[in-house]
């Protein structure tokens, strides 16, 4: 009998978390553009995620800490970033933020050692409490580690991460928690952009953007 017969579709790509990211100083980002997205904050007391840059070029602002002038970029939140996108005409509110207290998140380079801190596929479980999140201080952001979108709680406003069959990654938000569609659990998502423009009003042309992912196949960072 031929044995194509016998022969199943490989899916385990489905399953294969994303790499862990890691916060580099955006001095040392190369490919840092409009629209990268950006940590700002003042090691030792705070950060703030998903900021985004708005401008190419660079200013001095005088930091109230220490009174000194120090090279920065222009960012904003999210929601004027994607607005200004639709809407040029709008003057979103930025600010200038000192280039030394900014940072981006980047895939870690794996060197064989397993991304994922749960036990995704029926191996040996990596330790995962949040005793092992817990750092001496905050003089950097976290660096941040894939777990199935399953044990990460509410998924509605999340920030969630799929892959195609070609081993490409792609950012969502959830839209609804899992749900039974034709007995498979998935999520309702759209991409980053749509989420932030629907903060602001109602776009009927993104309606075609919510996508239906199967629940297994998405990933959050904690």
């Amino acid at each position: 009998m031929d044995a194509e017969f016998f022969a199943f579709e490989d899916l385990s790509w489905q399953t294969v978390p994303p790499p862990a990211r890691r916060p580099i100083p955006a001095a040392f980002v190369r490919d840092l553009d409009v629209g990268a997205e950006l940590t700002i904050g003042i090691p030792g007391r705070y950060f703030i995620d998903g900021q985004v840059l708005l401008r190419t070029e660079r200013s001095s602002v005088e930091f109230p800490d220490d009174g000194e002038l120090h090279e920065a970029l222009a960012v904003c939140a999210p929601m004027h970033y994607w607005t200004w996108r639709v809407a040029p005409s709008r003057n979103p509110v930025m600010q200038w933020w000192p280039l030394e207290y900014t940072w981006a998140y980047k895939d870690a380079i794996s060197v064989g050692v397993p991304a994922q801190t749960t036990d995704l596929d029926g191996g040996a479980e990596v330790s995962a409490t949040w005793l092992d999140r817990v750092r001496p201080d905050v003089q950097q952001p976290p660096v941040l580690s894939p777990i199935g979108a399953r044990e990460a709680g509410a998924l509605t406003g999340r920030t969630l991460r799929s892959r195609n069959a070609e081993g490409e990654w792609f950012w969502f938000v959830g839209v609804s928690e899992p749900l039974d569609v034709d007995g498979d659990f998935c999520v309702r998502a759209v991409p980053r952009s749509h989420w932030w423009l629907h903060q602001v009003g109602y776009y009927p042309e993104l309606q075609d953007k919510v996508r239906t992912i199967p629940l297994h196949r998405l990933f959050a960072y904690v």
